[in-house]
């Protein structure tokens, strides 16, 4: 439960840091989707799809769209990473870049598919297909960053664990 709370509040922070941007962009990263394939590859099933969800329903009530259309998105993201992540090195770098890049995508399709079907909005999936590209391109760079800050902190915990001299000059 405690993780859960963690989780909500880092994903709550994550929606506020989406907004930051000017609004005039094209295009804004998507740091859900980024929380969404950590968890589908760090957490277990109930823990990770709770908390999928729950950022799914998080990210609707925020931005104003049918309430439960992320958090179905999401939760089906969470699920195909995580079946995924038992067969897979879930600690390798490039294989978050990757999963972020066809996550992009495969929430711009399960979107689609979701209001093909639910919907009477006929022309939504050519512009979510138009701004795939320039989307799995920003999504690429906040991950990128995200990486880059995740090895500083992990090169200034390696620092601060040593103690001062004693394994520069050989003894313990």
């Amino acid at each position: 439960m405690k993780k859960l709370f963690w989780v909500l509040l880092l994903g709550f922070l994550l929606l506020f840091l989406e907004t930051l941007p000017p609004s005039r962009l094209a295009c804004k990263p998507d740091l859900l989707l980024l929380l969404v394939i950590s968890l589908g590859l760090r957490q277990t099933w109930l823990t990770g799809g709770t908390a999928a969800l729950l950022l799914g329903i998080l990210r609707d009530c925020m931005s104003g769209s049918e309430l439960g259309l992320h958090g179905l998105v999401f939760l089906l993201l969470f699920f195909t990473v995580r079946a995924m992540a038992e067969h897979l090195n879930s600690e390798s770098p490039l294989l978050l870049v990757f999963l972020v890049l066809t996550g992009t995508l495969w929430q711009s399709l399960l979107l689609i598919f979701i209001f093909a079907f639910l919907t009477e909005a006929n022309g939504y999936w050519a512009l979510l297909l138009r701004q795939y590209p320039l989307q799995a391109l920003v999504n690429l760079a906040a991950t990128t960053a995200f990486l880059m800050l995740v090895g500083f902190w992990r090169r200034g915990r390696q620092r601060g664990s040593r103690r001062p001299g004693s394994l520069l000059r050989g003894r313990p």
